[in-house]
């Protein structure tokens, strides 16, 4: 069996990529993908994202109950270590005090071999959601699997079920969904992607197949929003396409899946960079001042020696004249 994989993510209109609480990750050892939205009103959600998906790829055997006692302990080691640094605000502080905790919308997948034949299994809590398309469908809305919490009629809205970092304290029922693997396409999104994807069906597919890169999903997010079709939220997706093969083992091909922390890293070099060539255009700007002010003083300077010379030539023509007429009487 063939599996090939492409993933792209980006930020809410006009902010940065390390603003961006969206996460997903995969893991081709264990054969599992997952994709995870932070709830931006909670605490430190993108790290409760972040956490959740990379723990649930790693893990071998899964057991829920300890899964999430371990997503928590792991939020909690690395928030505490943030608001004991000697720079963290007091708002930071005192909503750690008061308990306050992360939430997370989830969608993971998983491939599993039950005799001979391959299985996938998936779990869904949240906006986010899981999307099956057959190769070659004939009629999206009857033949496309959908899961996630959300009941019909779907609305998207801002309070979406969800994990939480801290207690049982969790909204929503997960959602579970068990099929033998066949050719086609697994779509895994959060909220504003999924809403879009709902709305263009078909349509959507054939825009999806169009992405090569990190860039042309960039520009069909700015278009999109553009034209009101997508809202202004984190986007990510993670497309698995899968092709019998006929061959026992799984093969993946990593075609393009964009790392959240390679983008922030090269984002805020390209941020500094700015910094520095606004600099070095301001100290030249400033440099320049100084030269033509130094000029201008200069030339006045020139220009006031000049005047006293023909001061003191006039002078020496007037003297000399008034000699000569002395001498003449």
């Amino acid at each position: 069996m063939q599996i090939s994989i492409k993933g792209y993510i980006t930020p809410k209109e006009s902010e940065l990529f390390y603003d961006c609480a969206d996460r997903y990750a995969i893991s081709e050892k264990q054969n599992k993908f997952a994709i995870s939205d932070g709830v931006s009103k909670s605490f430190f959600p993108k790290i409760w994202a972040d956490v959740l998906v990379n723990k649930w790829v790693d893990s071998k055997e899964f057991d829920e109950a300890q899964f999430i006692l371990d997503c928590q302990k792991d939020w909690l080691k690395q928030v505490t270590e943030i608001v004991n640094k000697p720079d963290a605000k007091w708002f930071t502080k005192n909503a750690f005090n008061r308990k306050e905790s992360g939430l997370a919308t989830f969608v993971g997948l998983r491939f599993f071999k039950k005799k001979k034949d391959w299985y996938w299994k998936a779990n869904a809590l949240g906006d986010s959601f899981l999307f099956f398309v057959p190769y070659k469908f004939k009629d999206f809305s009857k033949e496309c699997i959908v899961l996630s919490s959300k009941q019909e009629p779907i609305i998207f809205d801002n309070f979406p079920d969800y994990l939480s970092s801290l207690g049982s304290n969790h909204r929503g029922k997960k959602q579970l969904k068990e099929n033998r693997i066949t050719d086609g396409t697994f779509y895994l999104m959060t909220d504003a992607l999924a809403e879009w994807f709902l709305n263009e069906k078909d349509n959507a597919i054939n825009k999806i197949d169009v992405w090569q890169n990190q860039k042309d999903f960039e520009r069909f997010v700015d278009e999109e929003r553009h034209n009101e079709k997508l809202g202004n939220d984190d986007s990510a997706i993670l497309t698995i396409k899968v092709k019998e093969d006929n061959k026992d083992e799984i093969k993946y091909s990593l075609e393009e899946v964009s790392d959240i922390n390679e983008l922030i890293k090269v984002q805020q070099k390209e941020i500094e960079n700015s910094k520095k060539e606004k600099e070095i255009i301001i100290q030249n700007e400033n440099s320049n001042s100084e030269i033509s002010a130094e000029d201008i003083k200069q030339e006045e300077q020139l220009k006031n020696e000049s005047t006293e010379e023909v001061k003191t030539e006039i002078e020496k023509v007037q003297t000399t004249h008034i000699v000569y007429t002395y001498k003449g009487t």
